[in-house]
């Protein structure tokens, strides 16, 4: 099995020297020419098809990474910042608010009870902790990472309106 091809047809007499010599010097002539066989032509091409998709798949996924890492950038950057911003907290009052369907506690004082309420402060949840930030801050957590938002004035269930006692409302300040 080591003999080529051409040399198997030969013996097999499906072919002769003569034709094996004017095959050969027509490719010659060809390729001085600049003409390629169709082959050769299609598997280059496939060639070139084959890279191009590569590299469009490369691109798509460098893409990716680099939106990852930026993501990942404006988290870190959004952890910092509420970690920078925190508003002590040691207060006697106990606020509680609804974070992962779950009633959560928070000591503040009262004026920051009232913050909180009017949207002025807001709370984060980073590194284990919930934290009190400022109300400004909100917005740029909510582009950059919503997922630190624990509680924010927006949150508040809606009030339902009900005549059922319309001549005593509920307080703003009702401890549950």
């Amino acid at each position: 099995m080591s003999d080529s091809l051409r040399d198997q047809l030969m013996k097999a007499g499906l072919t002769d020297e003569q034709s094996v010599r004017k095959t050969r010097s027509q490719k010659r002539k060809k390729r001085r020419q600049g003409e390629s066989d169709t082959e050769q032509e299609a598997a280059s091409q496939a060639a070139a098809q084959r890279e191009a998709d590569r590299r469009a798949r490369d691109r798509t996924l460098n893409r990716h990474q680099q939106e990852a890492r930026e993501q990942e950038a404006r988290e870190k950057a959004a952890r910092a910042l509420v970690v920078d911003n925190e508003v002590a907290h040691d207060g006697d009052e106990r606020f509680q608010f609804e974070h992962n369907s779950r009633i959560r506690p928070i000591n503040v004082s009262t004026a920051q009870r009232k913050a909180l309420a009017t949207g002025q402060l807001a709370i984060a949840r980073t590194r284990g902790r919930y934290r009190l930030i400022p109300g400004t801050l909100v917005e740029r957590l909510r582009a950059d990472a919503p997922f630190l938002l624990a509680w924010t004035a927006e949150d508040k269930p809606a009030e339902e309106e009900s005549d059922d006692y319309p001549d005593h409302p509920v307080p703003d300040d009702l401890m549950w």
